[in-house]
Parts: C-alpha cells; structure tokens; sequence
C-alpha cells in the first residue's frame, strides 16, 4: 500500500509539473447563500419527527468577504436534539481554516450486524437505542497552491448512555442504563490536481486518512487504520465528466486482543442481551475473535459507497471499492435564484448514471472473493458558495433506497 501511496503522489507531481491544470473558478467562494429545509424522519428503535435545517454560506463581516458557513439542525418529535457547527472559518485567510461543532441528542439509534461476514443475513441485526449524546469537533486545515495541497487533523469527544436494545422490528429486548466516553482524531492530506475543488470535471483527486485504536482494555486489539481513496475526472462532451473512483481502507494491528474462541463464548454467554441461543453466542465471539485478530477497518453502505445498501451494513479489516459516475452536465450557465427557503446562485444542473461494487475481507488475499453491486441515476445542483445539492436513486441486490445530501459521494473527507 506504501507504494501505491508513493506511485500516486509522484505521478501527480510529475503531471502537474509537465502540465499543470487551471482552476475554472474561484477556490475560496465568497457567494453569499442560505438553506431553510424539513427534515421529518422515521428511525426504527428511535421514533418519528419532524426537524429543520438552516445554513448560511460566506457570512460577511461588514464589507469583508468570508469563507465563513453557519449551520444548525434543530429536531423535534421523539428525537430530541440539535447540532450547530462553522466551518471554513478563515484563521490565516485562503491558508488555514478551521471547522468546529457541538451536538446534543436526548434519543437515537444505530444499527449492529452480529455477523461481519459479506454473506450475512440483512436482518440479523440488533437496534441500540442511546440518550443523553453529547459530541464536540474540531478540524484544522493548512491549504497550499490554491487549495491543491492541504493537510488536516480532525478530533471528536462524544459521551452517551445506552438505554435500550431492540430487536429489526423496534420491539425491547433488553433495557440498560450504561454510559460510555470516547474521543478519536485522524490526520491526513489531500492532493486536488483538478480544475476545480467542488466540482471538478478534469484531473485527479487523492486523499488519505490515519486513525488510531489502541486498546481500550486488556482484550482489546491495538491497531490503526488507513484509507486511500483516488478519483480520476475524464472531461467528456461539452462540459461533462466521467469520474472512475477507488477506494481502500485497511487495519494494520500492532498488538491483538484476546483470541481465545472458548474464553469469548463464555464472556458472550455471560453478557448476552436476551434469549441467545448458542449459534447467535458463537457468531458474536467469531466476531470479536476476527475484531481481535485482524481489527476493523472502514465500511461500505450509506450516502458515499454501495449507496443501495443502509450504512455501515459491511465491514471488515479490510475494505476496498470502486465505481463510476457519469455526470451529464445540462447547463453551465450562472443562474442566480431566491426562493424564500433557499438563496444562491447555481453554477451546475446534471444527471448522474452511477455503478458501484465493494467488497470486505479479514485477509487482504481474501478481498473480492465475494462483493456487492449497487447501481442508479441522480441530480446535482452545483452553486457557487459551495453546496452540491444531490438526490440519488439506487438499487442493489438488498433493495432500493434515495439519498438526499449536500455533497457528491465517494468520501470527500478531505474537503
């Protein structure tokens, strides 16, 4: 991986030195823009509701111009809660910017598969319901070269109380009172040989990430995690693109936890949530013997990756995926619109035709011995201060979902 890491950076340098690309538009926008949208919900575990988003983009500051977004999500309903967050706010202007956010939530939920395995059953899984979350951000870029290079550090405190598990149909099974502290950071840089940061139709982007996992106690692995992720933009038609992306995420252990399978079971058997017969106690203490053993490196499902399946729904010690994304560009043409919700000026209108396969694996030689596909079609609405309005449609061997999100897909962790 080292060498693909060193073969990507130099191929880059190299091109940009014998022809180096010409950003199409202004790196920093300064556009001024805002968003007012619903956001009602249904969350299995958790409840139903009703909540309201809000951002304004490139606050200026008198006659000054910034780079300064505000947003706040307020939610109602059996959630609870709110989140407000600034980002790229211009500590050194056009060369370090700083990202900050807090969130509080009085319920919510996330989903655990007993089974890490590409072949596990969709339904087999478990809801944990938390209350009382807390969580605080922060993240620190040093840009260069028109914002071509930059170089970043993210950290994360979170505190929450697991209240409940409940079964895929909502139903308790097990209520708990149990609360949890954690904080994690990463680094990493990003190298943005295009024509243009938010949306590029020529070059190539490559990002790359680090976290750390020690061991939180004495069974636990030590270990870390490393995610490549490189996209190709081929210019196509008029003003179009064809992106081809390739994503890796691995987990490299430096000491293993315990592996014993007997010693597991008889932890599982003795923390089981409810009614676990011995085939549901052996797949959990497989899982935390591989956990173990090999670690655990990034996922595939969600809004960014194997877009038809919900997210987190594979993970591995190691993960790889690829895709392409043709993105038919209808109109190039600067159209400023004001719709009492949401103001701006669209600089984009497109549709998308999207394929995407991924597979997980505990072994590096063991990827894409199995894998799965998804596959569908969208819109983008691109605008000048910097929002990407995407809907997407997607299908995929576990069903169908739409996705609706203000970025394009693919991890763009490093913007």
């Amino acid at each position: 991986m080292k060498k693909i890491l060193l073969l990507i950076i130099v191929f880059v340098l190299t091109q940009s030195s014998v022809s180096a690309i010409e950003r199409r538009t202004e790196q920093f926008p300064t556009e001024f823009g805002y968003l007012v949208l619903p956001l009602p919900y249904i969350i299995p575990g958790a409840g139903s509701g009703f909540g309201l988003l809000g951002g304004i983009n490139n606050i200026p500051f008198g006659s000054i111009e910034t780079t300064l977004d505000l947003f706040a999500i307020g939610i109602a309903g059996d959630i609870g809660g709110n989140i407000l967050f600034a980002t790229d706010f211009p500590v050194y202007p056009k060369t370090i910017l700083l990202d900050i956010g807090q969130g509080n939530f009085d319920k919510g939920s996330f989903r655990s598969y007993r089974d890490r395995r590409m072949n596990s059953d969709p339904d087999d899984y478990l809801i944990s319901e938390l209350s009382d979350t807390k969580f605080t951000f922060a993240r620190v870029a040093l840009t260069l070269f028109d914002r071509m290079f930059d170089v970043f550090g993210f950290k994360m405190k979170n505190e929450s109380t697991l209240s409940a598990i409940r079964d895929k149909d909502g139903n308790l099974i097990y209520e708990a009172n149990q609360s949890f502290k954690g904080e994690s950071s990463s680094y990493g840089f990003q190298i943005d040989w295009t024509d243009d940061r938010t949306d590029p139709r020529t070059g190539l982007k490559f990002i790359y990430t680090t976290a750390d996992s020690p061991a939180t106690v004495t069974d636990a692995p030590d270990y870390y995690v490393q995610n490549y992720n490189l996209t190709w933009y081929i210019p196509v038609l008029s003003y179009s693109t064809f992106a081809l992306n390739w994503y890796r995420s691995g987990a490299t252990v430096r000491k293993q936890g315990n592996t014993d399978l007997d010693y597991l079971i008889s932890k599982e058997t003795a923390t089981c949530l409810s009614n676990c017969d011995s085939q549901t106690i052996t797949t959990l203490a497989k899982n935390r013997q591989s956990h173990n053993l090999y670690g655990s490196g990034g996922n595939l499902g969600g809004t960014e990756r194997l877009r038809s399946y919900v997210g987190g729904r594979y993970s591995g010690a190691h993960v790889e995926s690829r895709g392409a994304e043709f993105r038919w560009n209808l109109s190039d043409e600067k159209i400023a619109f004001d719709w009492y919700f949401v103001k701006d000026i669209r600089t984009g209108f497109q549709f998308a035709f999207f394929y995407e396969e991924g597979t997980v694996a505990d072994k590096v030689s063991h990827l894409w011995q199995e894998k799965r596909t998804s596959a569908g079609l969208g819109t983008r609405v691109v605008t000048a201060s910097g929002f990407v309005y995407r809907l997407d449609f997607a299908t995929g061997q576990e069903g169908r979902t739409t996705i609706l999100i203000f970025d394009y897909p693919w991890g763009t962790f490093g913007q």
